[in-house]
């Protein structure tokens, strides 16, 4: 694999509780994760991982623009094929031939891989 290629991961989690998948990745990843907010994201979790290999943002998976009183609830989700799944985690890899790659196989069971791009 060229080291130049980026690659980017997306796991899930069955919990709608992205606090209990924070604890998850934060052992698996051994680094603390930062709570941020965004219009376009809502509230996320995110880190640099491993001397900037990858950025890691995890977050619910619901479309902060969703309102509940207006909208379909059929367009709720942020990534509408995967309707299972409560939180999302995105892991950009800079750097995708690094070792530290393999601390993410510790998420399974409780996470798991479902598109690698």
């Amino acid at each position: 694999m060229n080291e130049e290629t980026e690659i980017v991961e997306l796991w899930a989690f069955h919990t709608t509780d992205v606090e209990e998948a924070r604890v998850l990745v934060e052992r698996a990843l051994g680094v603390p994760m930062t709570l941020h907010e965004s219009d376009a994201i809502g509230p996320y979790y995110h880190v640099s991982f491993c001397s900037s290999h990858a950025d890691v943002t995890l977050r619910p998976n619901l479309d902060a623009d969703f309102d509940p009183d207006v909208d379909d609830p059929e367009e709720s989700l942020e990534e509408p094929d995967f309707p299972d799944f409560g939180t999302l985690l995105y892991v950009e890899w800079h750097n995708p031939s690094h070792t530290c790659r393999k601390a993410l196989e510790s998420l399974a069971p409780e996470g798991q891989l479902l598109i690698v791009e």
